[in-house]
């Protein structure tokens, strides 16, 4: 089973989305890619709660309020037993290339929305 852990706010301004509603629709619209492909999709978002709660599940939303989004995912990756697994979607070069040090994987935002595309 793939592991993605996406950087949420990193995630929708390299998608240029940024009313909440456009961002609820395509969390959703993950949440059913996810149920399709068999994915356990982590998204992190820094700061408080904005968007509907999602605790269990194939789509888990997370916040990382008193850190950053990044630290969050870092300890993730790291705490992953199979990092070969993990997918990170993130275009920050800096946290691409630590979890790639880590053994995970990375898609950028681009990838990401091949991904949703693609047929099962």
């Amino acid at each position: 089973m793939l592991a993605l852990m996406v950087d949420g706010d990193n995630l929708f301004r390299a998608l240029a989305v940024r009313e909440p509603a456009a961002i609820e629709r395509f969390l959703q619209r993950l949440e059913m890619k996810a149920v399709d492909r068999d994915w356990e999709v982590t998204v992190v978002f820094d700061g408080p709660s904005r968007f509907l709660p999602r605790e269990t599940g194939p789509l888990v939303i997370r916040y990382a309020t008193g850190k950053s989004a990044d630290t969050l995912i870092e300890r993730l990756v790291y705490q992953a037993t199979d990092r070969g697994q993990v997918v990170v979607v993130t275009q920050d070069r800096a946290e691409a290339n630590l979890v790639l040090g880590l053994g995970a994987r990375v898609w950028s935002a681009q990838r990401l929305m091949e991904e949703l595309s693609r047929q099962v």
